[in-house]
């Protein structure tokens, strides 16, 4: 439509009002501090820089990169720790994922992985590490202790608490404890309280006139063997063991002895393998019976 006003002709905008014309471009989805998300990945202080190529942050050149060291050097522990390969076919909640790193490892291999992530976290950045490895998971989303799974869901659940910001919640504990089919496996990973650190300073309380200890690289809470235990008591065939040990870590006369005895002493990270009794199960059906007679 022309509109003739002496020799001035005005032309109405036949896109205006047109959704495509008005369509705004999509909002950019929140990342992380690479740097930060990378040293989380690779379980060490934050001032540590590694010789990392150029890759640009969270490419799958950058995942590549940081799923080769994870697993190499100070962290060959963690495949033995987190039982990868051992679990095919069956159920496993993820918490704590991080990058997605480990819940790939366990995809791989056949196991059916739920990764349950907070506002906090970015699940689409561990969507993105299943997509370039052709790879599908569950996702879920937490914003409560109360986990959004029925009675007995899951054969394993894994909980990455290294950089949680309190210790275990007792209605956390209770919602694993739920979730977990009886017989099934709890795998945690903790900062250890008497680690290289405590005993550097108990040791050496003059270091810092010579030597600047670097940062610890978890930052949740710290705690022991035996306050695992206590907070986890309602689990049986409690095992917690000390892994996780840098050099670099070290005060230079402690750095000639063996690491691998020394992650097991005054190691970073607490590992804690527990198991749902059965018995649970055997009650659980006795209590159905007596209903049903009643």
């Amino acid at each position: 439509m022309d509109t003739g006003i002496g020799s001035l002709k005005l032309f109405a905008d036949e896109s205006t009002g047109s959704s495509e014309a008005l369509a705004l471009p999509p909002t950019p989805l929140p990342q992380p501090d690479p740097h930060v998300a990378a040293t989380r990945e690779l379980i060490r202080p934050p001032t540590v820089r590694g010789n990392r190529r150029d890759y640009e942050p969270f490419s799958a050149a950058w995942f590549e990169e940081l799923e080769q060291k994870r697993y190499q050097r100070h962290g060959l522990w963690l495949a033995r720790a987190l039982e990868f390969g051992r679990h095919p076919g069956e159920s496993l909640l993820v918490l704590g994922c991080g990058l997605g790193t480990d819940a790939v490892h366990y995809a791989r291999t056949g196991t059916h992985v739920t990764i349950a992530t907070t506002t906090h976290e970015y699940p689409h950045l561990v969507r993105n590490n299943f997509a370039r490895h052709g790879l599908s998971a569950a996702f879920a989303t937490l914003d409560s202790p109360l986990l959004p799974f029925t009675d007995g869901a899951f054969d394993v659940v894994t909980w990455n608490a290294l950089y949680d910001e309190s210790k275990p919640d007792p209605a956390r504990v209770d919602e694993l404890f739920r979730v977990l089919k009886p017989g099934g496996k709890l795998i945690g990973l903790f900062p250890a309280r008497f680690d290289a650190a405590f005993w550097q300073n108990i040791l050496l309380p003059l270091q810092r006139l010579y030597w600047k200890r670097p940062p610890d690289p978890a930052t949740a809470p710290k705690t022991t063997a035996r306050e695992l235990r206590r907070t986890f008591a309602r689990f049986a065939e409690h095992r917690v063991s000390k892994r996780h040990l840098r050099r670099g870590e070290l005060p230079h006369p402690w750095r000639i002895l063996p690491l691998m005895l020394l992650e097991r002493l005054i190691g970073r990270v607490l590992v804690l393998k527990a198991k749902k009794p059965i018995s649970v199960a055997r009650t659980q059906t006795q209590e159905d019976a007596g209903r049903l007679a009643a």
